[in-house]
């Protein structure tokens, strides 16, 4: 989740099971074009929506009120963070048997770090991270973060130019 976005409404489609894990499905051609529209251009009027699918504006509102109570679109608003100055990267962390929660949890806690996953492979845990500078970054990759207690090996990327940043969904 790096680089530069325009104001859009992240999508999934959904309906939440009885254990709460969500199932992904789109209801029918209407959502998915709601969808669509929106991602296309997350502060479209639903009236234009409307317009464009050949149904009532309070048909959109209502589908796009329960696609968000689900979860399912949220209106996210990003910055582009190069332009700013802000340091960006990718960090693949492996940490001690049975750790990786622990470790997650502390790492969730830090304002820079901006996505934790847990991950198989080379890896336990992957962060996504930004930072105002490259002092700030540095110092997190080399001193505070092999300090952490649970980490065996620190990995990362440092973002330069992004050449895509794409979330088309393919529903």
């Amino acid at each position: 989740m790096m680089g530069w976005r325009r104001c859009r409404r992240w999508h999934r489609a959904s309906t939440r099971r009885a254990d709460g894990m969500v199932d992904v499905r789109i209801a029918d051609e209407v959502d998915r074009r709601i969808i669509d529209a929106l991602r296309a251009d997350g502060r479209r009027p639903f009236r234009k929506i409307a317009a464009e699918l050949g149904v009532s504006e309070s048909t959109v509102r209502a589908r796009y009120a329960r696609l968000s109570s689900l979860g399912i679109l949220q209106v996210v608003g990003l910055a582009d963070l190069h332009t700013v100055g802000a340091v960006e990267g990718h960090v693949s962390v492996q940490v001690l048997g049975g750790e990786a929660r622990r470790v997650a949890a502390e790492l969730g806690r830090r304002p820079e770090v901006k996505l934790i996953a847990e991950a198989v492979g080379s890896a336990d845990l992957v962060l996504d991270v930004v930072f105002p500078n490259l002092a700030a970054f540095q110092r997190f990759i080399t001193s505070e973060l092999p300090a952490l207690e649970g980490v065996r090996r620190v990995e990362f990327l440092r973002t330069g130019e992004v050449v895509k940043d794409s979330y088309v969904w393919q529903g």
